[in-house]
C-alpha cells in the first residue's frame, strides 16, 4: 500500500455521509453501541499507537453496517488513521484477500503500521458468526426441504417438464 493512495480513500465520515438516511442512522446507532462496548475490552494499552488501516466495504453489505462500526470504534479511541475504499470500485485492491480464494467479502481491513507494511488483515465477520449462520443455514435449509418437499417435488417435474417440452 502506498501512502498517496491510501490517502485517496474516503475519510470515515464521508462514508457515513453516503449512507442511505435509514441505513445512516442504524449504523450511527451501531457505532454508539461499538464506543460502549470497548469499555468491557481489558486493555487497549497493549494494541499499536499508530495504525493506519484501509477498509474495503460496500454501503450495502449488511457485514459492514455491523461490523465497521466495531473498527471505527476502536481506531477513533486510538487514534488511528482510517481510509474506506468501494470494493466495485477498486477490485484491485481485493484480489489478495478473498474470502477462500474465491469471495469478494467485504468488509475487508487491512493494517499497516508506520512505514506502511502490513501487519493484518480481517475479512468479513468474527468465525463465531459465520460458523452460527452456516449452522443455522443448514438447520432451516433442511427443515424447508421436509415441510415443503411435496410442493417442490411437484415444482420440480412442473419446471423439468416446463424445460423439455419441444
Amino acid at each position: 500500500m502506498d501512502k498517496n493512495i491510501f490517502h485517496r480513500g474516503q475519510s470515515t465520515e464521508e462514508f457515513v455521509q453516503s449512507l442511505e438516511e435509514a441505513t445512516q442512522e442504524k449504523f450511527n446507532v451501531l457505532l454508539e453501541e461499538s464506543r460502549e462496548a470497548l469499555n468491557e475490552i481489558e486493555d487497549l494499552s497493549t494494541l499499536p499507537s499508530y495504525l493506519c488501516v484501509v477498509v474495503i466495504a460496500e454501503s450495502w453489505s449488511g457485514d459492514v453496517l455491523y461490523n465497521l462500526p466495531a473498527l471505527l470504534a476502536l481506531a477513533e479511541s486510538l487514534d488511528w488513521q482510517v481510509r474506506i475504499f468501494m470494493r466495485d470500485e477498486h477490485l484491485e485492491m481485493i484480489e489478495s484477500y478473498k474470502k477462500e480464494g474465491i469471495y469478494l467479502s467485504i468488509p475487508v481491513f487491512i493494517f499497516y503500521d508506520k512505514d506502511f507494511e502490513e501487519i493484518a488483515n480481517w475479512v468479513e465477520r468474527p468465525q463465531i458468526a459465520t460458523k452460527t449462520i452456516d449452522e443455522e443455514s443448514l438447520n432451516l435449509r433442511r427443515r424447508l426441504r421436509e415441510e415443503k418437499k411435496v410442493e417442490w417435488r411437484k415444482a420440480t417435474l412442473r419446471e423439468l417438464n416446463n424445460l423439455l417440452v419441444k
